[in-house]
């Protein structure tokens, strides 16, 4: 196995436990029953749209997921970002009418973990022109209104740049952006469902959970170790996670639980689809005092 110079694998005994396998086996089964059926003419994916159907469809908003591939530390999968992100988009578009959902963008600015195996990056510029290009061709098409959902923190300034060029080009164009599922999420919860920290790292709790849920059959919780790397309370340092973590984690991913993953999608699909029903109803005017009905007692009045 390939692993940056200098590094080595820690050795762990119950990589292959027989608990371990008849759990994850237990894992993959309560994830596929979970999953509904999408009958033809209510899918609303569109790489699984023909022409035929798609002309007799109405959608009047996108929805666009950026992900990543990149390494999360040694349990988690090198799609985490994408699968994360695509599977809160997924739910919200099945549940708000009129909701394409793109294909995810595979693909990050993942420059920080590049020594680790196995990486793909992007430059921040090349994302923020694939961002958009995607939109411009929707808005070619009859689209103008957005959300984006992001699954990797490397993207932001990428997804600032492309929705910056989109205003300038297209100044109907109305679109909103969820940058960090990791921190939403968590925090849409009740008190005490994750520790103070909101299980919020890099294959921590929070990420650790949701792969969990969205994609157990990829996740080795036997492989699961986490740090948490000290930096100066007032200083920010330009680093990368390797040269401050030796597992490519930060944060505790032991605590994670799949009904905690469950939690997470279910509440930021909620918060994000009750958005895109305000929207609709108001004319996606986003200039209002009251944001109140984002509140949990309101969402589920």
């Amino acid at each position: 196995m390939f692993l940056p110079a200098g590094w080595t694998r820690p050795a762990r005994e119950d990589f292959h436990l027989p608990e371990l396998k008849r759990e994850r086996n237990r894992l993959i089964a309560a994830k596929k029953a979970c999953l509904k059926e999408v009958s033809p003419m209510d899918e609303f994916r569109l790489e699984r749209i023909n022409r035929h159907r798609f002309e007799k469809m109405e959608f009047d908003k996108a929805i666009i997921a950026t992900g990543a591939t990149e390494n999360h530390a040694f349990h988690l999968p090198m799609g985490t970002d994408t699968y994360v992100a695509y599977g809160v988009a997924e739910s919200v578009a099945g549940r708000v009418p009129g909701t394409l959902l793109l294909p995810p963008i595979h693909y990050g600015v993942s420059d920080q973990l590049m020594p680790y195996p196995f990486t793909v990056t992007l430059t921040p510029e090349t994302l923020a022109q694939v961002i958009f290009e995607v939109a411009e061709s929707c808005v070619a098409q009859g689209i103008n209104h957005f959300l984006l959902i992001n699954g990797h923190d490397g993207n932001n300034s990428a997804i600032d740049v492309a929705m910056r060029k989109m205003h300038r080009a297209y100044p109907d164009a109305k679109i909103a952006a969820s940058l960090a599922w990791w921190i939403s999420g968590p925090k849409l919860l009740p008190p005490g469902t994750f520790a103070k920290d909101f299980g919020i790292g890099h294959a921590g709790e929070a990420e650790t959970a949701t792969a969990l849920y969205l994609a157990p059959d990829c996740v080795d919780m036997g492989a699961a170790e986490g740090e948490w790397p000290v930096s100066p309370k007032e200083l920010r340092l330009l680093t990368s996670i390797p040269e401050i973590s030796k597992t490519g984690a930060t944060g505790d991913p032991l605590p994670a639980t799949r009904e905690k993953g469950r939690l997470i999608v279910e509440a930021l699909s909620d918060y994000l689809a009750a958005f895109l029903k305000e929207m609709d109803a108001t004319g996606w005017d986003f200039a209002r005092n009251d944001w109140s009905f984002l509140d949990r007692k309101s969402r589920h009045a």
